[in-house]
């Protein structure tokens, strides 16, 4: 059984292993798609266009079409590897809506991560999405608070619906020496985060409100967003972290994410990294992370836009380094066994495998 994968102009897969082996980047190809191969799914990736003139052409396209990739799905439409596949993977919509809107391919499993936010996309964009779920095989969430939009919003039947859980890279995330006295700066707060649903405002101020019962406490703070961040209360990180992401989870005696209310799972990855790395967690509720978060256990979920619950919280694991070490060995565990990208390509495979089966 065989996977013709198809992923975003600007992820490679043939140069993933390098960048894996140097430490740069976690997994062997991009979201460990590769691990489908033992769980019975061989995987071929669709190779990025070559050339400068095509990567301009294809630049131009996707600007005019709202990022969809079209041509990159148009000049790998007739390869030979793919008309044979058993199955086309996408992993977003500006994949899959192309690779299912093409005819006479092998049925498309896409997922989807955006069009539960639909205010963000044109008309256009919107009317074929419409078009593509309709021709997909299956559509793929790793958030269930998605699966009630694309049912009622969207009209995607339930039985083409399936929530494949996110999963990460166990062993290139992992605590850095264990939180022996003096890896981990206990007046450390970090978080990371770009997407559009952070709330980086109630994150400063409850750091803030921390800080002043707690003389010391400080926040890193990786980010591309525009926020301000006071220079006496911690350092704002503009450039990406790449190898750097263990170390910078691994010192921090908390890692916070506030986020705005989301179905997506804005902070998934941050939190799962984290845990990961052996490091608690405090994060907004929302349903998004429905079944990825265990308050109290391995972290603490505080409601959205609450600046005092979350300070309280962010304040109760700075005043008890022994339950943040708990909760980070805790969640360490439980990622360990629910939520690694061999566990993603476990249940991916057996979505690939239904498909392939009832054809």
């Amino acid at each position: 059984m065989r996977a013709w994968v198809e992923l975003i102009h600007y992820l490679d897969a043939a140069k993933w292993p390098a960048r894996n082996a140097s430490g740069e980047v976690p997994n062997a190809t991009p979201f460990g798609i590769d691990e489908l191969t033992r769980h019975g799914v061989d995987v071929v990736f669709r190779e990025v266009l070559k050339g400068r003139v095509p990567n301009a052409l294809a630049r131009r396209v996707r600007a005019r079409e709202d990022g969809l990739e079209w041509l990159e799905a148009v000049a790998s439409h007739r390869n030979r590897l793919k008309r044979s596949a058993d199955v086309v993977l996408c992993w977003d919509e500006f994949t899959g809506i192309p690779a299912a809107a093409l005819p006479g391919g092998p049925p498309v499993i896409s997922g989807v991560q955006l069009l539960t936010d639909p205010q963000d996309r044109s008309k256009k964009f919107l009317r074929r999405a419409g078009k593509a779920l309709d021709k997909m095989e299956i559509v793929f969430v790793q958030a269930k608070g998605m699966i009630p939009v694309l049912r009622d919003e969207w009209g995607v039947p339930d039985r083409k619906l399936r929530f494949v859980p996110f999963g990460i890279d166990a062993d290139w995330f992992r605590p850095v020496d264990g939180p022996a006295e003096g890896t981990v700066d206990r007046d450390l707060v970090a978080s990371v985060g770009d997407d559009a649903h952070r709330d980086h405002d109630t994150l400063i101020k409850a750091v803030a409100d921390v800080r002043r019962r707690r003389p010391g406490t400080r926040l890193e703070l990786a980010t591309q967003l525009d926020v301000d961040l006071p220079g006496d209360l911690g350092v704002l990180h503009r450039e990406h972290l790449g190898r750097r992401r263990r170390q910078f989870y691994g010192a921090a005696n908390v890692v916070a994410v506030a986020t705005k209310p989301n179905i997506h799972g804005s902070g998934m990855s941050v939190i799962l990294e984290a845990m990961a790395c052996g490091r608690p967690y405090v994060v907004t509720a929302s349903a998004g992370l429905d079944g990825y978060l265990k308050h109290g256990h391995d972290g603490l979920v505080v409601p959205p836009g609450d600046v005092d619950m979350f300070a309280s919280a962010v304040n109760a694991l700075m005043a008890d380094p022994e339950r943040a070490d708990a909760m980070g060995k805790a969640g360490r565990a439980r990622l360990e066994r629910e939520l690694t990208t061999d566990v993603q390509a476990r249940r991916l495979a057996e979505v690939i495998k239904g498909v392939v089966r009832a054809r």
